[in-house]
């Protein structure tokens, strides 16, 4: 309890008083009110993608404000003048700050631009096929913030654009062609940045098909646009029984904003499940995945995955040990209820599929009996069964 209590989380007095004095001085600097705060659509009209805005609201060094700068023109950012708003501009190694301003260890490209192989496991439109009974359609690039450690920052371009009518389709119509696909993810970019008409029109095609039998859609909405959400939008989700991922990647994001996004969600019946991603100076300690979980699963979010760092170029600075995710997941066993533990997975480079990690020192086996330790260190005995 003394170590998770020095995770800050979105709810406490410190980052309230942060929020609420940047949000102070965007609206007066943009001559906006609370109205146009609470806009998903001028928040995505004012995002921060210049040095110089982020100038205006805290005070930069002339290193930082270069590297910022040239980072910047080599690969693009944005950030919503919510999600900007939870920065502690003080803490070089705020999970907010981190996640979204760029940094200078960038021009480190070691990695691959593709990792996953997507663009050779696309058969049709804007598919990407790596599982027999499911697949993915991208229909954007564009995000609320374009996350620092993003697996798609290949995409992300100089603009954002949607995905044409005509890919998606051509996608759709691959799916109704291929009876053993039960599950479909709608993701980009941000799915959620696509209009609800857009969205519904998605949903109805995938719908039609009696052999799509899960909806799924991809978004981080909620951590970075949560005024998103409304209740035209739930009800869509809803109405076509479509299940959410999202992710949170630090309590610190869970603030009063995105709580109010996700019960919105869940109170509509919409199954909200959370990938988080294991991120260097984020979130590689074991209290702050306990607190974060359980802090999701305290507002009726599930944490589904815990997902290992993909080799993507110029994200080496957030890389984490195998060894390190190991012992979180070890940490929690029984130190937290069974809810609150996601999977720990490694995504198999060239498309190859995901990896279940799991600590293996707990199971001993010498061929006649099976040996368990427990999360306190004591050891118990069974014997294999003779169905003989």
């Amino acid at each position: 309890m003394k170590h998770k209590s020095k995770v800050r989380i979105g709810f406490d007095d410190f980052s309230k008083r942060l929020y609420n004095n940047t949000k102070n001085k965007i609206l007066k600097e943009l001559n906006a009110s609370e109205k146009d705060w609470n806009n998903p659509k001028w928040q995505l009209k004012n995002r921060i993608s210049d040095v110089d805005e982020i100038s205006k609201y805290t005070n930069l060094t002339d290193e930082e404000y270069e590297n910022i700068k040239n980072v910047g023109e080599k690969y693009r950012f944005a950030i919503t003048p919510y999600y900007f708003s939870l920065i502690d501009f003080d803490n070089p190694t705020c999970p907010i700050k981190l996640q979204s301003i760029p940094n200078i260890k960038e021009f480190n490209e070691f990695g691959q631009l593709d990792p996953m192989n997507e663009e050779q496991s696309n058969p049709s439109g804007k598919i990407t096929r790596r599982y027999p009974n499911k697949l993915i359609i991208n229909v954007t690039n564009a995000c609320p913030m374009y996350c620092r450690h993003c697996q798609r920052r290949r995409l992300i371009g100089n603009a954002d654009k949607n995905t044409s009518k005509k890919y998606i389709d051509e996608s759709i119509e691959f799916i109704k062609n291929n009876p053993t696909i039960r599950e479909v993810l709608i993701t980009g970019g941000d799915a959620l940045l696509l209009s609800n008409k857009r969205l519904e029109y998605i949903f109805n095609k995938l719908s039609s098909i009696d052999h799509v039998e899960i909806i799924r859609i991809g978004t981080r909405t909620l951590v970075t646009l949560p005024f998103r959400i409304d209740n035209e939008l739930a009800s869509l989700l809803r109405k076509y029984k479509v299940q959410l991922s999202t992710q949170f990647n630090h309590a610190c994001e869970i603030t009063p904003e995105a709580v109010r996004a996700i019960e919105m969600l869940v109170d509509h019946g919409v199954l909200v499940r959370n990938q988080m991603v294991l991120l260097h100076n984020i979130n590689d300690d074991k209290y702050c995945i306990q607190k974060t979980n359980e802090e999701l699963q305290k507002y009726r979010v599930i944490p589904y995955y815990l997902f290992h760092p993909k080799d993507i170029k110029s994200t080496e600075h957030f890389q984490v040990d195998i060894s390190k995710g190991l012992e979180i997941m070890k940490h929690l066993e029984g130190r937290t209820s069974g809810m609150c533990k996601p999977t720990y997975v490694y995504n198999s480079p060239r498309g190859l599929g995901k990896v279940p990690l799991v600590p293996m020192e707990n199971i001993e086996y010498d061929g006649k009996e099976y040996k368990f330790t427990t999360w306190e260190n004591k050891t118990i005995e069974k014997c294999e069964r003779n169905p003989e």
